[in-house]
Protein backbone atom coordinates (compact mmCIF):
# COMPACT_ATOMS: atom_id res chain seq x y z
CA UNK A 1 0.00 0.00 0.00
CA UNK A 2 1.29 3.39 -0.83
CA UNK A 3 1.58 6.24 1.85
CA UNK A 4 -0.38 8.30 0.27
CA UNK A 5 -3.30 6.41 0.68
CA UNK A 6 -5.53 6.30 3.64
CA UNK A 7 -5.25 3.30 5.89
CA UNK A 8 -7.94 2.68 8.29
CA UNK A 9 -7.00 2.85 12.00
CA UNK A 10 -7.68 0.46 13.96
CA UNK A 11 -8.03 1.65 17.44
CA UNK A 12 -10.95 4.36 16.02
CA UNK A 13 -11.99 2.91 12.85
CA UNK A 14 -11.54 6.52 11.02
CA UNK A 15 -8.98 6.79 8.38
CA UNK A 16 -5.49 7.88 9.02
CA UNK A 17 -2.18 8.55 6.85
CA UNK A 18 1.23 7.65 7.90
CA UNK A 19 2.46 10.22 10.00
CA UNK A 20 6.34 9.52 8.79
CA UNK A 21 7.82 8.91 5.56
CA UNK A 22 11.36 7.78 4.61
CA UNK A 23 13.76 10.01 2.49
CA UNK A 24 12.85 8.03 -0.49
CA UNK A 25 9.46 8.65 0.12
CA UNK A 26 9.39 12.16 0.67
CA UNK A 27 12.02 12.52 -1.95
CA UNK A 28 9.21 11.52 -4.30
CA UNK A 29 6.32 13.18 -2.61
CA UNK A 30 8.58 16.31 -3.42
CA UNK A 31 9.41 15.29 -6.87
CA UNK A 32 13.42 16.09 -5.67
CA UNK A 33 16.86 13.74 -5.53
CA UNK A 34 18.18 12.91 -2.08
CA UNK A 35 21.10 15.50 -2.93
CA UNK A 36 18.03 18.47 -2.93
CA UNK A 37 16.47 16.73 -0.01
CA UNK A 38 19.54 16.89 1.79
CA UNK A 39 20.47 20.27 1.02
CA UNK A 40 16.64 21.25 1.97
CA UNK A 41 17.57 19.47 5.67
CA UNK A 42 20.88 21.42 6.02
CA UNK A 43 19.54 24.94 5.34
CA UNK A 44 16.44 23.79 7.96
CA UNK A 45 14.08 24.58 5.36
CA UNK A 46 12.64 21.23 5.65
CA UNK A 47 12.41 19.17 9.26
CA UNK A 48 13.56 15.61 9.86
CA UNK A 49 13.33 13.69 13.01
CA UNK A 50 16.32 10.96 13.55
CA UNK A 51 15.36 7.63 15.45
CA UNK A 52 18.33 5.35 15.64
CA UNK A 53 20.52 6.00 12.63
CA UNK A 54 17.02 6.65 10.75
CA UNK A 55 16.32 9.75 9.18
CA UNK A 56 12.70 10.47 8.99
CA UNK A 57 10.40 13.32 7.80
CA UNK A 58 7.16 13.94 9.28
CA UNK A 59 4.24 14.13 6.97
CA UNK A 60 2.63 17.63 8.52
CA UNK A 61 6.92 18.99 7.03
CA UNK A 62 6.20 18.24 3.78
CA UNK A 63 3.29 20.02 3.84
CA UNK A 64 4.22 22.73 5.85
CA UNK A 65 7.49 23.36 3.35
CA UNK A 66 4.92 22.98 -0.20
CA UNK A 67 2.68 25.87 1.75
CA UNK A 68 5.69 28.06 2.30
CA UNK A 69 6.53 27.40 -1.29
CA UNK A 70 3.11 28.11 -2.52
CA UNK A 71 3.01 31.55 -0.29
CA UNK A 72 6.42 32.63 -1.61
CA UNK A 73 5.30 32.22 -5.31
CA UNK A 74 1.49 33.95 -4.79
Amino acid sequence: MKPTELQPDTNRGEPSTVALLTVDEACKRLRISRWSFYQLVNRRELATIQIGRRRLVPQKAVTAFIEQRLEAIT
